[in-house]
């Protein structure tokens, strides 16, 4: 008789990266289930929408059944689009979805939407199980693209399925053996797009705990840049005794990410740093700059608010423009250069020409700021229809121009020709004609 099957090593961790202001990751250690779950949308709630997500499954059965957790993607999906429609707010959020569930049968269930990824790791190896819903995914199904492409296309992270986003959602569904000793692995794609299954094949092969593979790959994704928020979860199946839920592993950066803060605005003086005078209590202040102090720090308080409401709109704000080159990009921020200094960042890559798209819908790049929800929607629309051709064959060889008999005798009496050529010609002519 088989052993039972349990998850026997747990660990997690998240990382809010070095770009985003937020994090909007979330993931769950509920034996036996685990997901994790990358929220989309910025302004309009991506993190509100894979919290949605992760609580649909939080709710199942203790024992739940292997059918129940593609259910509780379904049922989430429709919770996700109703409290968007009914809030103008979180209009377009959605989230990626990845969740493992070990069953009694000694198999995993699998249910998957969107790009985050699950692997397995056995004797040794890493294999992917899942298949990224995105733009270069499709490519490369398609062959027109290669896995090392792929890496390198503008497209990468443009999702072409998530929950939230479709009326009639269709996630991946699948099982598979697993058995002693096997490591699932589960990240978003802040982790798995950040350093690559290589690196994520030496860090899970070296010696140490799920705790302190956790550690590594979401140090390895900030060494490598932090662009995005990194979450991972582990699990180890045997058949001891079943893991507790640990408690999220910290990542602290080598360096601190938080500028720091400003010297005081009022240093002390020869004035107010010595001793009162014998015959004095306090030392007077004259009422002039006392008034002057108040407002300066009044306006600095201001301008602080400013700035932070500033930041914080452009951190969850997203636009659709074309470059300097006349190529469209998918910027994070807000479109405007206060003071000269950019409110965008550099922007993503969509690879489709403006010109394309003023041509034939201009009002589509007429939508401003929007959430990345909205925005990637866009840029996956334009993208498919104008930036990525409709067949994939290779170019054949040009044909080479042969010259017919009229072109030879056109070349013969062209006009250039000198007195001596043309009566050359003349000559061969009427030879021609008394021969025939």
């Amino acid at each position: 008789m088989t052993a039972h099957l349990v998850l026997v090593e747990l660990a997690r961790a998240t990382d809010v990266g070095r770009v985003r202001g937020h994090n909007e990751d979330r993931h769950l250690v509920r034996p036996p289930i685990v997901a994790v779950a990358d929220g989309m949308g910025g302004a309009q709630a991506g993190e509100v929408a894979a919290g949605m997500a992760v609580q649909a499954l939080e709710a199942l059965a203790p024992a739940p059944r292997p059918g129940d957790l593609k259910r509780a993607v379904e049922r989430a999906n429709k919770d996700i689009r109703r409290a968007a429609a009914g809030d103008a707010g979180r209009a377009g959020m959605g989230t990626t979805v990845t969740a493992c569930m070990l069953g009694d049968d000694g198999r995993m269930y699998v249910v998957h939407v969107g790009d985050s990824r699950a692997y397995l790791v056995r004797d040794g190896e890493l294999r992917r199980l899942t298949d990224d819903h995105s733009v270069v995914a499709e490519l490369v199904r398609g062959g027109a693209l290669t896995e090392e492409q792929a890496d390198r296309h503008p497209q990468r992270n443009v999702i072409t399925r998530a929950v939230g986003a479709q009326s009639d959602l269709t996630p991946d569904s699948f099982q598979v053996p697993v058995q002693d000793g096997d490591v699932i692995m589960l990240c978003t794609d802040g982790v798995s797009a950040a350093i690559g299954d290589a690196a994520i094949t030496r860090i899970m092969l070296a010696d140490g705990s799920l705790a302190d593979a956790a550690h590594a790959l979401v140090e390895a994704a900030d060494a490598s840049g932090g662009e995005d928020n990194a979450t991972v979860v582990l699990a180890r199946i045997g058949t001891g005794e079943p893991a507790t839920v640990p408690e999220p592993v910290e990542f602290v950066p080598p360096t601190p990410r938080m500028a720091t803060l400003p010297r005081p605005l009022v240093e002390p003086t020869h004035r107010t740093g010595r001793s009162p005078q014998p015959d004095r209590v306090l030392e007077h202040v004259p009422r002039a700059r006392s008034k002057m102090l108040l407002i300066v720090a009044a306006v600095i308080v201001v301008v602080g608010f400013i700035v932070g409401g500033v930041a914080w709109a452009s951190s969850r704000s997203h636009v659709v423009q074309a470059d300097d080159s006349g190529q469209l990009r998918l910027y994070n921020g807000l479109p405007y250069s206060p003071l000269g200094f950019s409110l965008l960042s550099d922007g993503q890559v969509i690879g489709v020409p403006a010109a394309a798209v003023l041509a034939q819908e201009p009002s589509a790049l007429e939508e401003g700021v929007q959430g990345e929800g909205e925005a990637t929607a866009l840029a996956v629309r334009l993208a498919w229809h104008y930036g990525i051709p409709t067949t994939w064959e290779s170019p054949s060889a040009a044909p080479v121009p042969v010259a017919t008999p009229a072109k030879k005798k056109a070349a013969k009496t062209s006009p250039n020709a000198t007195a001596a050529q043309k009566k050359k010609a003349a000559a061969a002519q009427a030879a021609a004609r008394k021969r025939g």
